[in-house]
């Protein structure tokens, strides 16, 4: 196991901190798998803890009948309920051996937890240059309002700074933020059609989550299946979205 996957270990065991779990954390931020990996690990905890993953047992035992499948299964469901850490890694194999996947895609998805499987708020720029200083010290103060959670000051400094791109495209997370899905729109579609900047991808990945939000669900299908027909960085999660929506 290299040492960053490691860390992911220790992460989850409580062993990192200080330094080390920040360094963690903006790994995690910068290495797309080394996410999904987590986000993986967390929903198998939360399955083994949750009282419906003993209703899940029981549908295994009862097609592991049906199927003859043989006593390793069983052998593998015994670890499984013993730590969710080798339940992590044998949750696939299940999934082949057991026909798993097939109950569990027939299970929906809602929509609350597509949003919060796939929704984070936007990093806030560390570096900020601008010629103008009025500029400048507008964005420095939002952001430090951004970082704090505090959105509604957040947007103060955004807003007066007019049409400037990147706080366009922060105000409209702030907007998400604050379940003003109107305003969020014509934020993110300014920069989209604006086109000659940094945030258009994730201006259109924010805007088929909003029409999400939003229980507008056939105009976010249509945002997604743009988005995966892209060389875009979210293609392949809005194809999974779309696999819940379709």
């Amino acid at each position: 196991m290299d040492k960053t996957y490691q860390k992911l270990e220790d992460f989850l065991d409580g062993n990192l901190i200080g330094k080390e779990m920040s360094i963690f954390l903006s790994e995690k931020e910068m290495d797309e798998e080394l996410a999904r990996e987590l986000n993986l690990r967390l929903e198998v905890n939360q399955l083994i803890k949750d009282k419906g993953f003993f209703e899940l047992r029981n549908k295994l035992d009862i097609q592991r009948t049906d199927s003859n499948v043989n006593s390793s299964f069983m052998s593998i469901r015994k670890d499984l309920l013993k730590t969710w850490h080798l339940a992590a890694a044998s949750f696939s194999l299940i999934l082949v051996v057991g026909g798993l996947w097939y109950i569990l895609s027939n299970k929906p998805y809602s929509t609350e937890k597509l949003v919060s499987k796939y929704y984070k708020p936007a990093h806030p720029i560390l570096q900020i240059r601008t010629v103008d200083i009025n500029n400048e010290d507008a964005l420095a103060q939002a952001f430090k309002y951004y970082k704090e959670n505090d959105f509604n000051n957040a947007l103060k400094f955004f807003n007066s700074l007019e049409n400037q791109i990147t706080a366009r495209f922060y105000s409209g997370v702030c907007y998400i933020e604050l379940e003003q899905f109107d305003q969020a729109i014509e934020s993110f579609s300014y920069v989209i059609n604006d086109n000659d900047n940094l945030f258009v991808e994730q201006a259109d990945w924010y805007l088929g989550l909003i029409y999400l939000m939003d229980n507008q669900k056939n105009r976010a299908i249509e945002q997604f299946e743009k988005i995966s027909k892209e060389d875009s960085f979210y293609a392949s999660q809005a194809s999974e979205i779309l696999k819940y929506l379709n």
